[in-house]
């Protein structure tokens, strides 16, 4: 995915130097402006014929030549993902989450998928898809707590989520569920140095995300651009654009800054944990 998004960055600056337009470059190679636009984006991966036949348009470079080509037929390794039948366009976001060094998150309704138990997270799958099937709830919930070796592989993801207090009082699953997801939330939060876990109590008022949740992923490449993403009723949102990525970043930033520190928050959440008792 990353790779994708790579190649699709360097076409459009050689197309931008060439001094082509997206319809141009399109004709010249048989290709709708709507492709060239996907391909640009790192929405669509780009053809090896298509690939030669834009570099020969741009006149690009033997050398850019030779990176952009050994760079496309570099094989990916298998995706433990491809395994599990999933929703549509969640292997899009898994593929950047896998490739990710860090994920800013905050969360409105809910705890977040990597910091769930497997009840709570079977809880959350069959409160929002009642009609789903159980052995494709299983098989979900098989997929979420795979999905959540990211953050003991070898170079850990660094996690940083602000839970909106409404994460911490909502019993999903009963009170017996969210208990057990609240020590789990505790211990994972005291315990794991890549992961820190921060409380947005309701005292705080308005805040620049009531809208709505929203992750941030950066990559281990600082000239990497960062995306977010956004899980929503009407369809998944994948912003990339500088303008948009840097409002959700300032977005986080005043978030963190509203929300209690790292042992607030933990004595925070025992608080909630004792009171369900």
């Amino acid at each position: 995915m990353v790779k994708r998004r790579q190649i699709g960055r360097e076409l459009q600056a050689l197309r931008e130097t060439s001094g082509l337009t997206i319809e141009e470059a399109g004709a010249a190679i048989g290709r709708s402006d709507s492709t060239i636009s996907r391909i640009e984006n790192g929405k669509r991966d780009v053809q090896l014929i298509e690939l030669k036949g834009l570099l020969e348009a741009y006149d690009a470079p033997a050398e850019t030549r030779e990176h952009l080509l050994t760079m496309h037929s570099a094989s990916p390794e298998a995706s433990w993902w491809t395994n599990f039948e999933l929703p549509p366009n969640l292997d899009t976001y898994i593929a950047l989450e896998a490739e990710a060094a860090a994920l800013r998150v905050f969360a409105l309704a809910s705890v977040h998928s990597l910091l769930r138990t497997e009840d709570y997270a079977r809880a959350v799958l069959r409160g929002t898809s009642p009609s789903a099937p159980a052995d494709e709830i299983e098989t979900l919930v098989k997929f979420h707590m795979q999905r959540q070796q990211v953050l003991t592989r070898e170079s850990p993801l660094d996690l940083v989520v602000i839970l909106d207090e409404a994460c911490l009082w909502r019993q999903i699953g009963g009170i017996d569920c969210q208990r057990e997801q609240l020590k789990h939330l505790i211990d994972q939060a005291e315990q794991v140095p890549n992961i820190t876990v921060q409380v947005l109590p309701y005292s705080k008022g308005a805040h620049t995300a009531l809208t709505g949740a929203f992750t941030i992923l950066d990559f281990p490449d600082p000239t990497e651009p960062a995306v977010v993403y956004v899980d929503s009723p009407g369809g998944n949102l994948y912003l990339q654009k500088a303008k948009d990525t840097r409002r959700f970043d300032q977005s986080h930033s005043r978030l963190r800054g509203m929300a209690l520190d790292e042992a607030e928050s933990a004595r925070f959440m025992k608080t909630v944990l004792k009171e369900m008792e």
